[in-house]
């Protein structure tokens, strides 16, 4: 029988950390879109408004680097949070390519209703594990993403 740090280093597929950390983050994933199906809007698009709350009036290319997403991948997600509603775009006065965001007072209400849901779906997720292990993962997950190549946490 082999340990998971020999499984880690051997590579076996099905048993590697990055396996792991994807199967989880899908299972994870699927539990707040299906919280989320009722509102219409997608786990990454919840994201992407939370950000925007905290960022009013942030650029594109920031909230792409903050959600580590593509530029096209976020355009396109912009695209439909505008044409709901939820958000509104202005361009930079000074830099005319600059597009910002901001969120619309119907954007606001949303989250307003979303955000409990979600917290009670994050906590459906992680009953049963222990807040000590929760700290861990947390603390781990930021070391990773800060470790990653190209990060722009580094």
């Amino acid at each position: 029988m082999t340990s998971e740090t020999e499984t880690l280093h051997t590579g076996t597929v099905h048993n590697t950390t990055v396996h792991a950390l994807r199967a989880a983050a899908a299972h994870v994933e699927l539990t707040v879109a299906r919280a989320l199906e009722p509102f219409g809007i997608t786990a990454a698009q919840f994201e992407l408004l939370q950000l925007i709350a905290r960022n009013d009036a942030a650029g594109c290319s920031e909230l792409g680097r903050q959600m580590a997403a593509p530029g096209p991948d976020i355009t396109r997600m912009v695209d439909r949070l505008d044409a709901a509603g939820l958000v509104a775009r202005s361009r930079d006065e000074k830099d005319r390519r600059v597009v910002h965001v901001v969120m619309t007072p119907k954007g606001a209400e949303l989250l307003d209703q979303v955000r409990p849901v979600v917290c009670s779906a994050e906590r459906q997720v992680f009953a049963g594990i222990p807040a000590e292990d929760q700290d861990t993962l947390l603390r781990v997950l930021h070391q990773l993403r800060q470790a990653c190549p190209g990060s722009s946490d580094r």
